[in-house]
């Protein structure tokens, strides 16, 4: 029988069987997948709401009931995703995999670029972590647009403590 000190010591995914732990990560990627289609259905609904206000603007100026329509939808949509978010929150991840599917979430919420939105060595620490888990987890194809960049200013750069 495993204790609760081996249990902590070893992981939790340790304990699952590895079919467990597949199922588990699997869900958190699509969970992932889901928040990433999120994100762009609502770039969709408030790029609909922004051509409608400007066209409205254009031939009047009052707000139109398809503009508030889209408004509405790209609310709705943001509504979903933070349920979605809460969803990959609140589930642990089984392996190291499945907390790289988080962090890379993270990467994308957080919208950092260093050194401007780092406000000390904790998120110098955040980033690192998260960069060492795609390159140990094999998941750099999903590395985040500007991490090239912030890994090169990093490099020059001294974070006070």
């Amino acid at each position: 029988m495993t204790t609760r000190r081996e249990a902590i010591s070893f992981g939790v995914s340790s304990l699952l069987p590895s079919g467990l732990s597949e199922i588990a990560d699997r869900r958190l990627a699509a969970l992932v997948a889901e928040h990433h289609r999120f994100d762009e259905a609502i770039l969709a609904a408030e790029d609909e709401a922004d051509a409608l206000l400007i066209a409205g603007r254009r031939s009047g100026g009052k707000r139109s009931v398809a503009v508030e329509a889209a408004c509405a939808r790209a609310e709705a949509l943001h509504e979903s995703q933070g349920r979605v978010a809460n969803a990959i929150i609140n589930m642990p991840a089984a392996t190291a995999l499945g907390a790289a599917y988080k962090l890379i979430v993270w990467r994308k919420e957080a919208a950092i670029s260093f050194p401007d939105d780092f406000d000390g060595a904790h998120e110098s620490f955040t980033f690192s972590a998260y960069r060492d888990l795609l390159r140990l987890t094999g998941l750099n194809a999903l590395e985040h647009p500007h991490d090239r960049a912030t890994l090169a200013r990093m490099r020059k750069y001294w974070i006070l403590s």
